[in-house]
């Protein structure tokens, strides 16, 4: 499951087919003993392909054994990478798992050895990242860590359990019916999974209780002949989130009365001097602000909120999210009133944004960009691809016609696109922003139109690769970690460069966090600076225990040297005075970005300045600075309150109390309950 909800939920997405699997469900009990002269039963296999924007980018197998042997092979390749996992299981009477077997690897490479066994009421169980052994006393499933999706076997023995199971290490999931619905005269059940993770997992059964598949936005892993129906099936989901989304609005949102609402006693944030306000009144009417002073008159209709000194910042702003619905509710708890959704599914980003801005889903607001690639077996899946001059012209007039702020370049596009896209984006006042294109380098695409660049790793494959370097795969990541060091930040090269950022005005979102991981992660261990982890639920916790590439001691060591490479690039970045955003590129969004605020900290820049690129930096970066990104009068009302001294300690972002976006006020507390996260 963990795979698919990786890909359900991130970047590029589309529907497809899948190989055949038998008509009825499968038996995952052992057959009856026959006769001397009865031949064993044939194997029971099915198959299914994972589509991605109608391309084949994997595949699941489960093939069971007449004594009841499950075997289950799940492959999957986008984006350059992906996880291949070959597990055996056998299941108890109480349908759990009775034992459990899996080699492969993980999505970056790192190695899967995982297995587990339930002696009656005792379970172990042992893996690459972590060992452990308990009793249990009810039915209780074995979660495994391998990407395997044991949907197929969970969801029956969690109905068995009368809908709640315990999992082993630990934590619980909920299984409830949902949904009924037919396709092609086939009747299917639809079940919500909640207390895996944050986001509710829908999956698809027979009527008489075979497992049928998965779908979401872009993405297909149902029986060959049912692909047309996957729309139908999304949009029966859809309308499940629609309608809890709506129900978490209605209950949490406050929006204040005509006359406005004032924050009096308010230690409002400068972000631009980088220095309190002490004991101000700021009034908030409709969705802008209308006064902020120490002495503000206000009208006796005004709805008071006393802050006794608590800090109101300026709205937080994501600039690399890829967006959906728990996430937003995320952002919003953490303050994140803003978010620069840089590759979705256009039609799912679209329909957020109408939601969040009508106020029947909690949200963010959504700057825009649209992911443009190219095609070929290391492109991302994308729902608009480009390969012609023709396609790119298409491509940019697709998104100016949904108003767009700008546009993604992404790995696969021709290096003679790009200088093509770029102006015809910056015609429609399109910002342009991405990846370096392989067979590019960086200061290419800063002289062919680029206005922001994602990724720090991309500012050193400038350096490091060439324009025969294929960089559509880990190696992107391999190449800094193992020659970063090698380069001299303080030589001709770096400084050139550096002088070209700045004099493009060239916007930089490192997105540090999406590297920590992969460059100083180890496999059973959570990097000590992640301290948000032990907030999450318990099966996304042990998610961070995969570690990072698959590294041999030597390497690793070298992997470390090249972090702190990483992060002394950073560094000179700002000291040139190169403009710096935060951006997450994250499943875990607010709690992400403060996360990335804390590495650029750590890279020695100071907090107020962190906070600048988090608020007004990331405004004037989109060009939207006149509309937020401070707390001044006539900006829109995107406002923070914090009980502690983030000007001094980022750490005080994590208490967060209420979210104000565009004049409506959230209080966090529950929304962080709705997602099951420790506030």
């Amino acid at each position: 499951m963990r795979a698919f909800q990786l890909f359900a939920i991130v970047v590029v997405t589309a529907c497809g087919s899948s190989t055949t699997p038998p008509p009825g469900p499968p038996s995952h009990a052992a057959e009856p003993a026959g006769s001397a002269t009865a031949a064993p039963a044939a194997p029971h296999v099915e198959s299914r392909r994972l589509v991605i924007q109608s391309r084949p980018s994997g595949s699941y197998t489960i093939t069971t054994a007449s004594d009841g042997t499950i075997t289950a092979v799940y492959d999957m390749l986008e984006n350059g990478r992906g996880p291949h996992v070959e597990a055996t299981l056998k299941l108890a009477a109480d349908k759990t798992i009775a034992s459990f077997a899996a080699k492969g690897h993980h999505e970056m490479g790192t190695a899967v050895d995982e297995t587990f066994t339930r002696t009656g009421d005792h379970g172990r169980w042992k893996s690459t990242e972590e060992a452990g052994e308990a009793d249990a006393h009810r039915a209780t499933f074995y979660y495994p860590l391998a990407d395997v999706d044991v949907t197929p076997w969970l969801v029956p023995a969690a109905l068995a359990a009368g809908g709640t199971l315990a999992l082993w290490p630990s934590g619980e999931v909920k299984v409830a019916k949902v949904a009924d619905q037919a396709v092609h005269g086939r009747a299917l059940v639809c079940y919500a999974l909640t207390g895996l993770d944050m986001p509710t997992f829908y999956t698809w059964f027979d009527a008489n209780g075979g497992w049928f598949g998965n779908v979401a936005p872009g993405f297909s892993e149902v029986p060959d002949g049912f692909e047309q129906d996957a729309a139908a099936l999304v949009a029966t989901q859809q309308a499940l989130d629609a309608k809890h989304s709506e129900e978490l609005a209605r209950t949490t949102q406050h929006v204040p009365p005509p006359a406005g609402l004032a924050f009096t006693h308010a230690r409002v944030l400068d972000v631009v001097r980088g220095a309190w306000l002490p004991d101000q009144t700021v009034l908030v009417v409709g969705d802008k602000i209308a006064a902020v002073g120490p002495h503000v008159k206000l009208d006796p209709a005004v709805e008071v909120v006393d802050l006794g000194g608590k800090a109101l910042i300026p709205g937080l702003v994501d600039m690399h999210s890829h967006t959906y619905r728990e996430l937003a509710v995320m952002d919003i708890a953490a303050g994140v009133t803003t978010a620069r959704d840089v590759g979705n599914v256009p039609d799912v980003l679209d329909d957020l944004k109408a939601h969040f801005d009508a106020r029947t889903a909690v949200g963010p607001q959504m700057v825009r960009m649209g992911f443009i690639e190219g095609r070929g077996d290391k492109a991302a899946s994308s729902v608009i691809t480009a390969e012609t001059p023709d396609e790119a012209k298409a491509a940019v007039e697709f998104f100016a016609q949904r108003h767009y702020d700008g546009i993604k370049i992404y790995n696969s596009v021709k290096v003679e696109l790009v200088p093509l896209l770029a102006a015809d984006a910056h015609k429609r006042g399109m910002l342009v922003t991405g990846h370096i294109p392989v067979h590019m380098l960086a200061h290419e695409a800063v002289e062919a139109g680029y206005d922001g660049i994602e990724h720090i790793n991309m500012l050193f494959l400038n350096f490091l690769a060439t324009h025969d370097t294929d960089t559509r795969d880990t190696t992107r990541f391999k190449l800094v970690g193992e020659h970063a060091t090698e380069l001299d930040l303080n030589g001709k090269p770096v400084r050139d460069f550096i002088a070209e950022l700045r004099a493009h005005h060239t916007v930089i979102d490192p997105t540090l966090g999406a590297f920590e991981d992969l460059f100083l992660g180890v496999p059973g261990q959570v990097l000590p600076d992640e301290g948000y982890v032990k907030r999450l639920p318990i099966t996304a916790q042990r998610s961070f225990l995969e570690g990072g590439l698959p590294l041999a001691a030597e390497t690793h060591a070298q992997y470390v040297k090249a972090w702190a490479q990483i992060l002394a690039m950073v560094k000179l970045l700002w000291k040139n005075k190169v403009a710096l955003v935060a951006g997450t590129d994250s499943g875990y969004a607010g709690l992400a970005l403060h996360h990335e605020l804390d590495l650029l900290a750590s890279a020695g820049i100071p907090i107020a300045d962190v906070l600048r690129m988090a608020t007004i930096d990331a405004a004037r970066a989109m060009k939207m600075d006149k509309i937020f990104g401070t707390i001044e009068r006539g900006k829109r009302a995107d406002l923070v309150v914090v009980d502690g001294d983030p000007l001094a300690d980022l750490g005080a972002l994590r208490h967060v109390e209420q979210t104000m976006r565009a004049g409506v006020l959230y209080p966090s507390a529950p929304l962080w309950q709705s997602l099951g996260v420790t506030p």
